[in-house]
C-alpha cells in the first residue's frame, strides 16, 4: 500500500514538470512570434560607411619651402662728410634718383673761400716756376734755387686739390641709382661731419634673403636657379640667382644664411616683403603619396587605413616628406591600394566598410595636421 502511494507521488511530479516545459515553450514562441521581423533580420554586422582612393605610384617633386624676405640690393645711408648747416635739399622722400645726382648741400662758404685762395697760390707759383725755369736756362739761378720753387709750385697744386675736394665734400650725391626712402635733416638744420642725412635704396634688382637648415645646405650652391612666391602678390612666381651660401651656420638656428639675387623691372617687390623660396631636394619617380586625409596620427605614428574585402585593414606608414596636402610615404602601403580618405573617425581594424553614397556627409578622422582624438579603443591600447 505504501508503495502504490509514492509512485503515484512521482508520476504527479512528472506530470507538474511536462506541463511547466509546454508552459516555458509556449511562451517562447510567442516572444519569437512577437519580435518585430526588421529586429530578427539584423543578425549580421553593420558596415561603416566610406570613401577610398586608389593610390597610384606616380613622379613627385621633393620641395622645401623657406620664408624669405625682400631686401634692396643696394642700401645707404648718406652722412655729411663736411659739418655745417643744411642750405639746400634738392629730393624727398619716395623720389627716384639717378647715380652722382646732387641730392643736398652744406654751407660752403669757407671751404670755397679757401679754394680760391688755393688757386691764387697755385698761378702765382706756376707763373714763377716758368719766370724761374727761364733764368734757369741762362745760369742766373742755381739748380737748387730752381728746385725750391718747383717744390712751391707742387705744393701749391695739392693744396688747391685739398680745397676743391673740401668744397665738393659740402654736396651730398647718390652713389647709386635708387629711391630715396628717408630724409633726416631739412634746411636749416645743423648737420654734424658723418652724420647721416638721407637714406637711399636700390630696387631695380633686389635680394632674398633666406635660412637653410643644415641638412639641406649642401643642396644650395651660388650660381643654381630658385623660384620664390609672395603672398602679398598671388599668381606670379619670381625666379632669382643664388648669389650667396654662408660657410658658417649661425649659432642660435645652426642654420645657413643664403641671398638670391632676382629682377624687379616693374618695382613690384618692395624692401621687407615676406617670401618663400622652393629648395627642391629631390625628384623621385614611382613614389606613392596618399592625400593628408587619409593619415591618421596616434602615439607618435602614423596610420592609413585600407580597403580589403570589404574590411577595413590598419598599416603603419613612414611619411618621407609632405608635398602641399599630400604626404609621400617611404612605406606601409602598395600602389594600386584603396586608401580610406573619409569615415575614418573610430574605425578600427578588421571592422565591416562599403563605399559611401555619393553626397552622404562622414566624419573625418584625424589628418596628419589635425587634433581629433583617438578613438576609445585606441586610446586604451
Amino acid at each position: 500500500m505504501k508503495r502504490t502511494d509514492t509512485m503515484e507521488t512521482k508520476s504527479g511530479a512528472v506530470a507538474i514538470w511536462a506541463a511547466l516545459a509546454i508552459v516555458i515553450v509556449l511562451i517562447i514562441a510567442l516572444a519569437v512570434m512577437r519580435k518585430p521581423p526588421e529586429k530578427a533580420e539584423d543578425a549580421g554586422e553593420k558596415a561603416v560607411a566610406v570613401r577610398t582612393v586608389e593610390v597610384q605610384a606616380r613622379p613627385v617633386r621633393d620641395v622645401l619651402r623657406l620664408p624669405a624676405r625682400i631686401e634692396p640690393l643696394q642700401e645707404a645711408a648718406l652722412g655729411a662728410q663736411r659739418a655745417g648747416q643744411v642750405v639746400e635739399r634738392l629730393v624727398d622722400k619716395g623720389q627716384a634718383v639717378a647715380e652722382g645726382q646732387l641730392l643736398m648741400r652744406i654751407d660752403a662758404r669757407l671751404w670755397t673761400a679757401a679754394r680760391r685762395r688755393a688757386e691764387i697760390e697755385a698761378r702765382d707759383a706756376e707763373r714763377d716756376l716758368k719766370r724761374w725755369k727761364e733764368l734757369e736756362k741762362t745760369g742766373s739761378v742755381s739748380a737748387s734755387e730752381y728746385e725750391g720753387i718747383e717744390r712751391r709750385r707742387d705744393a701749391a697744386e695739392i693744396a688747391l686739390d685739398e680745397a676743391r675736394t673740401m668744397e665738393a665734400q659740402c654736396e651730398v650725391r647718390a652713389p647709386f641709382a635708387g629711391t630715396v626712402v628717408d630724409r633726416l635733416v631739412d634746411v636749416g638744420d645743423y648737420a654734424n661731419e658723418g652724420q647721416a642725412v638721407l637714406r637711399l635704396i636700390r630696387l631695380d634688382r633686389v635680394k632674398v634673403a633666406f635660412d637653410v637648415p643644415e641638412q639641406d645646405a649642401g643642396a644650395l650652391q651660388p650660381g643654381q636657379q630658385k623660384t620664390f612666391t609672395l603672398a602679398a602678390l598671388p599668381g606670379r612666381e619670381f625666379e632669382g640667382t643664388v648669389t650667396f651660401v654662408s660657410s658658417q651656420a649661425a649659432r642660435e638656428s645652426n642654420s645657413f644664411a643664403a641671398e638670391l639675387e632676382a629682377e624687379n623691372a616693374d618695382g613690384a617687390l618692395k624692401g621687407g616683403m615676406i617670401a618663400e623660396v622652393a629648395l627642391l631636394r629631390r625628384e623621385r619617380e614611382g613614389a606613392i603619396v596618399v592625400p593628408l586625409a587619409a593619415v591618421v596620427p596616434r602615439k607618435g605614428e602614423h596610420f592609413v587605413f585600407t580597403a580589403v574585402d570589404g574590411r577595413a585593414v590598419r598599416k603603419r606608414v613612414l611619411i618621407g616628406s609632405l608635398t602641399g596636402h599630400e604626404a609621400v610615404l617611404d612605406g606601409g602601403v602598395e600602389s594600386g591600394e584603396r586608401v580610406v580618405v573619409e569615415g575614418h573617425r573610430g574605425l578600427q581594424d578588421g571592422m565591416s566598410v562599403a563605399e559611401a553614397a555619393a553626397g552622404e556627409v562622414l566624419p573625418a578622422a584625424d589628418a596628419v595636421s589635425g587634433t581629433a582624438a583617438e578613438s576609445p579603443a585606441e586610446a586604451a591600447e
